[in-house]
């Protein structure tokens, strides 16, 4: 008989860890990436003596039970029909099939019941009569249990009804290739592999539900070309999936999504504006609009590629790629290498010689929060935008000596926020300094407790930094990092890369 599990237009997904995670994000168990409805974490379902529950998380718009709002928690019964987000629509199914208990963690304790009236039921599947009342048993009990009992009958007559028409097709698929995150520019081959495929007669591959390609047996395999889908041909995520068809001409199993990026147009560059040194700021987004939003992907990637530890970042988000490209109007200045290049020692002695961070870190977080202007505004001082009361209270500046964050130096500015950025990159982020970006201005302590709220897995930026503060600093971050390693694209052709001021030996 099938194991517990659920059961969705993405594909069925057995039920073997104690608490399986629903929800929207790619982290979760049972993933419903296309909707907006669900929550990034909307409900769990977590097993407890063979019995399932389902547990809604505080979810934003609600979980329902056979048309009924889920309130705290329900045990799951086969057959229940589940809806999250008010949108999708799921079944649970059951190895077991139980009474139908519409009773929330409220409601009245029904276990004994439960206990008894499964006996009961096997007795009536065994012996085909009901099971004589143990002594001092409630009828109640043998009223349920005689209610298990034609259930689990008609369970065992639906399996013959299958049986005798040849069996449901159990096939399931998962894709080998192309990989979850590609970014595909030239005719691709989709393989999969597929299990039980005996009674599968096509495979179907759709994007975005639209029908693309189809795959025939034994290997179901096709190609994917994107010159033939110039609509997707955009550099942003677009979802594949594969539907099993039976040899009846019916839907078997439908995968899981696959997120892809294509990139077809091959756009002629229009010719850069010449930014005279004393001409007026730029401005943008005028010169922003020849950027395409592949283009900023790719410029994301290899941003985010300048830092150490290995962590990989999904940035093909289109939202974040939309609110960062309208960022970079900001840091389209000209100049900007040339300012930096003054604070050169200053940076890469104290960021990467004395703490061990990459000079990358210290050069952005410099260019995003001041573009290398050093003087005082209000409490905040020098290139790094830092208070004097902040530094001071936390030690920061312990080898500042006499200097201060305002000398024109910077050596003290400089020192402070590298011990600062080291307390959070090492201390509180494993070394991740992208997130230690993103935080900067928390105290170490605070930026632990945010750590905690994101998940253990946090490659997807923009789906994981939720909150208004982060995500504008995490996209100022991105937009300055892209228009100062790419200063031409943006109209800066007398700009150089920012990198051309780090330590030769950790290019």
């Amino acid at each position: 008989m099938p194991e517990p599990r659920i059961k969705s237009e993405f594909g069925e997904i057995t039920l073997k860890k104690a608490v399986t995670t629903i929800g929207r994000t790619q982290d979760n168990d049972v993933a419903f990436p296309s909707d907006s409805n669900v929550s990034r974490f909307h409900a769990e379902i977590e097993e407890r003596d063979g019995d399932f529950y389902l547990i809604d998380l505080n979810s934003s718009n609600g979980t329902e039970v056979n048309g009924q709002k889920l309130v705290g928690e329900r045990r799951l019964c086969h057959g229940d029909k589940l809806k999250f987000g008010g949108s999708t629509e799921a079944e649970f199914l059951s190895q077991t099939v139980a009474p139908n208990d519409d009773a929330s963690i409220d409601g009245p304790d029904l276990s004994p019941i439960t206990s008894e009236a499964s006996y009961a039921a096997s007795e009536v599947v065994s012996t085909g009569i009901a099971a004589a009342a143990p002594s001092g048993s409630n009828p109640m009990l043998l009223i349920a249990g005689a209610v298990c009992g034609l259930a689990v009958i008609c369970a065992v007559a639906a399996g013959a009804f299958y049986a005798t028409r040849g069996g449901e097709c159990s096939a399931t698929a998962e894709f080998v290739k192309p990989e979850r995150g590609d970014s595909l520019s030239a005719a691709t081959d989709i393989e999969i592999k597929v299990s039980n495929g005996e009674c599968v007669a096509q495979a179907i591959y759709t994007i975005d539900d639209k029908r693309v390609a189809t795959g025939s047996a034994p290997s179901f395999s096709a190609s994917l070309d994107p010159a033939a889908i110039p609509e997707f041909a955009d550099g942003l995520d677009h979802l594949l999936k594969v539907q099993l068809i039976d040899q009846d001409g019916n839907v078997a199993f439908t995968s899981p999504p696959l997120s892809l990026a294509f990139d077809t147009a091959k756009l002629t560059p229009k010719p850069t504006p010449v930014v005279s040194p004393t001409a007026e700021l730029p401005k943008q987004p005028s010169g922003n609009t020849e950027v395409s939003m592949l283009q900023m992907q790719e410029m994301a990637t290899k941003f985010a590629s300048q830092f150490s530890g290995g962590f990989q970042y999904n940035v093909s988000n289109k939202q974040f790629l939309t609110e960062v490209k309208k960022r970079t109007a900001e840091f389209a200045q000209p100049g900007i290498a040339d300012r930096a290049a003054v604070y050169r020692d200053a940076i890469n002695t104290a960021f990467v010689r004395e703490q061990n961070l990459d000079a990358v870190l210290g050069f952005m977080l410099a260019l995003e929060r001041s573009k290398f202007v050093a003087a005082k505004q209000g409490d905040e001082e020098g290139l790094w935008r830092m208070s004097n009361t902040f530094v001071t209270d936390n030690k920061y500046n312990g080898q500042c000596g006499t200097e201060t964050l305002s000398d024109a130096s910077q050596n003290c500015a400089a020192r402070a926020a590298a011990i600062y950025m080291k307390a959070i990159v090492f201390g509180v982020f494993d070394g991740d300094g992208v997130y230690g970006a993103v935080a900067f201005g928390r105290s170490p302590q605070d930026a632990a407790t945010w750590k905690t709220s994101l998940g253990s897995s946090r490659s997807d930026l923009w789906n994981t930094i939720k909150t208004a503060p982060e995500r504008e600093r995490l996209v100022r971050f991105f937009a300055a990092g892209i228009v100062a390693e790419n200063p031409s694209r943006f109209g800066l052709t007398k700009d150089r890369p920012l990198s051309t001021l780090y330590p030769i030996a950790i290019k």
